[in-house]
């Protein structure tokens, strides 16, 4: 198959060796059945808060499974009562840990759910998740080290009653954590400890949780992967609140994956968390204009182009960059597209990447050669229509004003084939016209020598910020298409790539996903709004 990837970057970094030192594992809910044992604990334990509470009345206001995924689960013991009872408008003072189990404190509640808990387990005994067990032994074997993490403090004694201790390396639980002051999650402090326990990075280790303060602790551990593991079907809310993926059984995971490996730990560039603060040196010195792929950098990538919406906080985010930096977002989208989906203003947007460029106090440009070819374009088109729906099935194409995107992440995977064959018989037809790949997606775009690098250097040098020695421009984006920037700025300015693409990069530096991208972000604006 003869495929064409755009750009010479053969002096570029080559991607590190794919590397993973450690698996870290939530207990309840991931490895162990004990999710149900808990919640049955928790929820007599507050049927009788509320019988005592009110005797006369008989009022109770029983836990749902709703207020267990958000008040409880994944907590430490006092932090869930506490957090229950106050969405009960219910206070009650915190007490002592050695408090007789009761009602009268936040504490005595907690140690009558221990109590209760402890007399189901000696009853009952611990069920675990084979699927969970078998890939854990299989992964053992293979020399990767592991850990347990839990709230709870009888972390010790399930995973001895279930027969599993001698699968980790390390525990890290509510002993531990009050033993050393550990905070409980959505902080990550309990899995970064089981991951110095270990001798290991977080970017080089994989967190396993169930609930969703144990991703938004993985998250902001910024380790290398969350696994987001859906036995409680909350896989949108694992996705938005920090799990990179999810699975509904570990069957399904091979952590060997190529996707997984490129994405996630072919180390290219130096990663900027969770403790490099070379970058923030140089920013610091030098004040950074910002330019920014969309799709994998603002917005994470997902299945349809369409559905790609920046979130809230990432826009507020970005209005706050713009009052200290030049912003601009570079991209393959139209630009009309991508002014209605950042909806801001006070960015510049240069669409098409870069054919098209408008900002703020009238700031245009639009390639001299680009009108030509639209109406060639809308004749392969037509072609291309007609050509995919008779030989692939779910492929999708994206008509912009200046390239036609052919994504084929939904299609057949012997399909991906035959899109290649289709883009590169295009070529070879309509004269004047390459190809350039991404994520996923073939383009068809002008045979000019225009680019993102050049749309770059054209914003800089129109603001008058090329010949600057206070400014330093910086580009972040994750795709193949963003090297010719990164290539670009190599002597002039600082390259991010998001994530991995699979191929060579000109980058300097590396950020995770559009998560660490935000707290980059962050960052600056909380180091040039204190000068």
């Amino acid at each position: 198959m003869n495929t064409y990837r755009e750009g010479n970057i053969s002096d570029h970094k080559k991607p590190g060796k794919p590397q993973i030192e450690a698996l870290i594992f939530d207990l309840d809910g991931v490895i162990t059945q004990t999710r149900k044992t808990h919640k049955k604990a928790w929820k007599e334990s507050f049927d009788i808060f509320f019988i005592r509470r009110e005797p006369e009345s008989g009022r109770q206001e029983s836990m749902t499974e709703d207020d267990y995924q958000q008040y409880i689960d994944g907590k430490p013991r006092y932090d869930g009562v506490g957090s229950f009872l106050e969405s009960r408008s219910i206070k009650l003072p915190l007490g002592n840990p050695d408090d007789e189990p009761g009602i009268e404190t936040i504490c005595a509640v907690g140690n009558l759910k221990n109590i209760m808990f402890n007399e189901i387990v000696e009853r009952e005994g611990v069920e675990t998740y084979q699927d969970a067990i078998a890939k854990l032994r299989d992964w053992k074997k293979q020399g990767i080290k592991t850990a347990i993490v839990s709230s709870s403090k009888n972390c010790k004694k399930i995973i001895e009653v279930a027969g599993i201790a001698d699968l980790f390396d390390t525990r890290v639980d509510g002993l531990v954590s009050a033993e050393i002051g550990l905070k409980g999650k959505p902080d990550p402090d309990i899995f970064t400890e089981a991951a110095r326990r270990l001798g290991v990075r977080p970017e080089n280790s994989v967190v396993f949780e169930d609930a969703i303060s144990g991703v938004q602790a993985g998250q902001k551990g910024y380790f290398g992967l969350v696994v987001g593991v859906n036995r409680f079907n909350i896989k949108q809310a694992l996705l938005d609140n920090g799990a990179d993926i999810t699975i509904d059984t570990f069957d399904e995971l091979d952590l060997m994956d190529e996707g997984i490996q490129e994405e996630y730990f072919s180390r290219q560039g130096d990663p900027i968390f969770p403790d490099n603060d070379e970058v923030f040196d140089i920013l610091t010195q030098k004040k950074p204009a910002i330019f920014l792929d969309y799709d994998g950098t603002l917005s994470p990538i997902v299945l349809r182009p369409e559905d790609a919406i920046i979130s809230d906080e990432m826009k507020e985010t970005l209005q706050l960059l713009a009052r200290l930096f030049t912003v601009a977002v570079v991209t393959g989208r139209d630009k009309e597209d991508v002014e209605n989906l950042v909806g801001l203003d006070e960015l510049v947007y240069a669409g098409s990447h870069g054919y098209i460029i408008s900002g703020p106090n009238g700031l245009f440009m639009e390639h001299e050669d680009s009108k030509k070819v639209i109406p060639k374009l809308d004749e392969i088109e037509k072609e291309l229509k007609k050509e995919l729906n008779e030989k692939t099935k779910g492929t999708q194409l994206d008509r912009k004003r200046y390239a036609i995107g052919v994504h084929y992440r939904n299609a057949r995977p012997e399909d991906e084939a035959v899109v290649y064959e289709i883009v590169n018989k295009m070529i070879s037809r309509h004269k004047g016209f390459k190809t350039g790949a991404g994520k996923k997606i073939l383009e068809i775009k002008p045979d000019l020598d225009w680019h993102k690098g050049k749309a770059v250097e054209w914003i800089l040098k129109t603001l008058k910020l090329s010949d600057r020695n206070d400014i330093i421009p910086v580009f972040i984006g994750d795709d193949i298409t963003d090297e010719d920037a990164f290539k670009t700025l190599q002597d002039k300015g600082i390259g991010i790539l998001v994530g991995g693409h699979g191929k060579q990069t000109a980058a300097t530096y590396a950020l995770k996903n559009v998560f660490q991208v935000k707290e980059l972000f962050q960052k600056l604006i909380g180091i040039y709004s204190n000068e």
